[in-house]
């Protein structure tokens, strides 16, 4: 499922309080989601390094700075993800006991692709996802989900999330179309919510056209705050 079908099957499916005409396809998104902050990039790599500026954010606030991460191995973006982080953990995927014994003082944020697609669609356990959910609560770190990589509606549910009953602080949307370049979205939750997510480098104004036409327009840059902290 493409990012705009996805946002198609969220009014679908919705049985909205308000009329599906009044909201917009993000404001869906962020209704079926019960995300607080929803919004496109012109990349999936916008994306994912505005999910690492709000974790370095979060970071600042509540480790001391620290912006440790790890992630479990298979994601698409990692160098981008090692280049922002103060401290970088490549583990096994499927395996909670290596995420369990990495975790340590520094880190900030778990970076998880629940279903992974380097040569053939190989989807975590359940066990695995739950256990990581688990641990991130219980150590107050945050949960990125990615499904950059185009994994959107692949299992079942819309989102991988649904698949596995987990809610993340964080998930990077992807858009598994013939698009180029490939738009993206995000969603944040929670304590997550370390700055307005307009203000992020990459980040683009939702299209008036129902087709979504030129999604991936020039990003929109905020000349009053800085983009990073």
């Amino acid at each position: 499922m493409s990012l705009f079908n996805l946002l198609g099957h969220c009014a679908i499916e919705d049985n909205l309080m308000e009329s599906p005409a009044l909201l917009s396809p993000l404001q869906r998104l962020r209704q079926r989601t019960a995300s607080d902050q929803v919004a496109f990039f012109g990349a999936e790599q916008d994306a994912c390094a505005a999910a690492m500026t709000l974790a370095r954010r979060w970071g600042a606030r509540h480790r001391r700075g620290e912006c440790g991460v790890i992630v479990a191995s298979g994601g698409r973006f990692e160098g981008l993800i090692e280049s922002m982080a103060s401290h970088f953990c490549r583990v096994p995927f499927n395996d909670l006991a290596a995420m369990d014994a990495a975790v340590d003082a520094r880190t900030v944020a778990v970076i998880l692709q629940p279903i992974q697609e380097d040569s053939i669609v190989t989807p975590a356990s359940l066990a695995y996802v739950k256990g990581v959910e688990k641990l991130c609560r219980t150590l107050n770190i945050l949960l990125i989900l990615s499904e950059a990589h185009g994994a959107i509606g692949q299992q079942r549910g819309v989102l991988c999330e649904d698949t596995y009953s987990v809610s993340a602080d964080i998930v990077v949307l992807g858009d598994h179309s013939s698009r180029s370049p490939r738009s993206a979205a995000l969603l944040v939750r929670g304590q997550a919510c370390t700055a307005q997510i307009e203000d992020l480098a990459g980040f683009v104004r939702e299209p008036a056209s129902p087709r979504f036409a030129g999604i991936a327009a020039k990003p929109q840059r905020s000349a009053s705050r800085p983009l990073m902290a």
